[in-house]
């Protein structure tokens, strides 16, 4: 079986990793990945997963505001 190319890890850091419910998933799948191919660079794919996670998942204010 072929190893995964840095265009296919592009793609999972661009593509599906913002689909993620939350960062700590994207850890999770970069644990696996690392598991399947040791000359993976965790950080670099971390780095640009979460940047491209938190470009789709903007924060929103919350308002909690109660008017009575």
């Amino acid at each position: 079986m072929a190893l995964m190319q840095q265009r296919h890890y592009e793609y999972l850091a661009d593509h599906v990793a913002p689909l993620m419910s939350w960062p700590s998933a994207i850890v999770d799948m970069a644990e696996a990945l690392v598991a399947t191919n040791p000359k993976f660079n965790k950080e670099k794919f971390l780095k640009r997963a979460i940047a491209a996670w938190e470009l789709h998942n903007p924060i929103q204010e919350i308002d909690d505001d109660i008017p009575y």
